[in-house]
């Protein structure tokens, strides 16, 4: 069920738990050498160290449960005329199947660790962040912390934000904390929060990512050609957008055993292996269609290439859901349950128009059920819950159910009909801010001519005031600018699951770009607490789920830029 949305002020916190230990929780013992991911799951575990709960979270929001709702698009995503979704060639419809035959690993895939992967995918660093420190080829990867476990210091910053709008937010108020260093903007903004799933609370691992990456630029080294260049090396760029921005974010669901290794691989290794393949697109001028249809191919390529180099053996698994800004185009690619959408925001008409969201990857699907079943699978529906691929687990023996269709890793599920394939929309950024003008246009009746009944009780218009013209001709401007405002959300279900679309958008768009609203870090932070409110008074405590989030401005009027 979902929780209504109750904000009253910016002060909106009060005591949220009672204090606990944020000591980091033990390490495991050492794995044998044996284990290929061992140097990943040390990673992943060090992403979590600060991420310790109670069984319970208290938020200072009083809400009500309400009937969870369908939710519709703004603009049909079936129907719109800014929004497509491709079907690809037949000669790149890469499926898991398609990898069973290959590679070393379990069912076809590569077995990999971390290491591997970061010699492979992370380049040389020639970008810094804001608080100077080293970041990959790709850009500055902006990732979340734990909005309530970490450390004092962080929390003072939060509570400091809160109490502020977003402009007075600097880095005098940042303090200079290296967690922070992506704070100080306001365009985009992640966040998270460990669940609880029950048992001690100090063996609680936050098996939820995300990812900000803005801008995030196309680049790889040509190592095979390193030493013909003077420089012993230089970079390859997609010289098409040297004058263009393109962003980056997603989130990443980890679950079962080991799908916090599984998330995190992704995390960190998605953004390369995507802005490597995004290097030699063809010119947005000269062959728009075929650098769509490369996007999408790199899109999909780079989701089945994380499932089959993921360290996901014996298991665990994850969801991907990513929003890509390229030229005047969102793609959106999405594998799995986590949801990504896009949003509209007019800060004159403060309307926010939910423009897409992605669907959930359910096996309870017509198509995706039938493609389990001609696999072999099995889709469990009971009367009431979440629809499941049944599957035996390969650590334990016994039978499991998978809540998805797709998905990264999950290799004892992709036997059985679970693909890691994404589905890839596309929208029209010009066509998005034509239609939500159009529609406020029509909807506030500016266009409408100006009558006046005489004294015989007949339309007159030829009598309307000169007052009454101005204040049309004002209206009729003002609906016609182009004011619109573009941002994109991703998050996982924890999150989704207990408030709408609408709400998290709307505040969200004031966050983003209204001037004296909240930090969009503190909108983040109000969101999630409110979530946690509703798996408090649904589970009492006994079960939350990891929430993550991530946000990002993907269009600003061209007055604004």
């Amino acid at each position: 069920m979902r929780m209504p949305l109750k904000v009253t002020s910016r002060s909106f916190f009060g005591p949220v738990a009672p204090t606990v230990s944020t000591t980091p929780a033990p390490s495991p013992p050492p794995s044998s050498t044996s284990d290929p991911s061992n140097n990943f799951r040390q990673l992943a575990l060090a992403s979590s160290a600060c991420y310790l709960t109670p069984r319970i979270l208290a938020s200072a929001f009083s809400t009500s449960a309400r009937q969870r709702k369908h939710l519709y698009s703004y603009y049909n995503p079936h129907s719109s005329s800014f929004m497509r979704r491709p079907t690809l060639a037949a000669p790149f419809l890469i499926t898991v199947a398609a990898f069973l035959s290959t590679g070393n690993g379990p069912t076809g895939r590569t077995t990999r660790t971390f290491s591997d992967a970061a010699s492979t995918h992370m380049g040389g660093s020639q970008r810094k962040d804001e608080g100077g420190n080293d970041c990959p080829f790709y850009g500055c990867p902006l990732h979340p912390v734990d909005v309530h476990y970490n450390t004092e210091p962080l929390k003072a910053i939060l509570q400091n934000m809160r109490d502020i709008p977003a402009e007075k937010v600097d880095a005098e108020v940042l303090k200079g904390d290296s967690q922070t260093s992506g704070w100080n903007r306001r365009d985009a903004a992640t966040l998270t929060l460990i669940g609880y799933k029950g048992g001690p609370v100090l063996q609680q691992i936050n098996q939820d990512r995300a990812v900000v990456v803005s801008p995030f630029f196309a680049q790889v080294l040509d190592e095979d050609k390193e030493n013909e260049k003077p420089n012993g090396g230089e970079t390859k760029v997609d010289q098409s957008l040297h004058h263009k921005e393109r962003i980056l974010l997603g989130v990443f669901d980890g679950h079962a055993a080991r799908g916090e290794i599984v998330s995190e691989y992704t995390v960190q290794t998605l953004p390369s292996t995507l802005a490597k393949k995004l290097a030699d697109l063809p010119s947005d001028t000269e062959q728009p269609a075929e650098r769509e249809a490369s996007t999408i191919r790199a899109l999909h390529e780079s989701f089945v290439e994380m499932d089959t180099t993921a360290p996901a053996d014996p298991s665990g698994g994850c969801t991907a859901t990513v929003i890509l800004r390229q030229d005047e185009k969102i793609y959106v690619a999405n594998a799995g349950d986590s949801r990504s959408f896009v949003v509209a925001y007019r800060p004159s008409t403060k309307k926010v128009h939910l423009v897409y969201i992605s669907r959930e990857d359910k096996p309870s699907l017509p198509d995706e059920k039938a493609r389990v079943e001609s696999m072999g699978g099995q889709v469990y529906i009971p009367m009431r819950g979440t629809s499941r691929v049944v599957y035996h687990d390969p650590i334990t023996g016994s039978p499991s159910g998978l809540a998805m269709s797709r998905s990264i890793g999950d290799w004892a599920a992709g036997k059985l009909g679970v693909i890691p394939d994404p589905i890839v929309d596309v929208m029209e950024i010009p066509q998005i801010v034509e239609a939500v003008i159009k529609n406020e246009t029509t909807a506030s009746g500016a266009n409408d001519d100006c009558y006046v009944v005489d004294e015989a009780g007949e339309l007159d218009t030829s009598s309307c005031s000169d007052e009454r013209k101005a204040l049309l001709e004002e209206q009729s401007n003002n609906s016609q600018k182009d004011d619109v405002y573009i941002f994109g959300v991703s998050a996982t279900d924890g999150l989704m699951d207990y408030l709408a679309a609408e709400e998290i958008a709307k505040v969200l768009a004031s966050a983003l770009f209204d001037s004296g609203a909240t930090h969009p870090v503190t909108a983040c932070e109000l969101l999630i607490f409110s979530a946690a409110n509703g798996w408090q008074q649904d589970k009492q405590g006994r079960y939350r789920d990891d929430i993550a989030i991530a946000v990002s401005a993907l269009r600003r009027p061209p007055t604004k830029e």
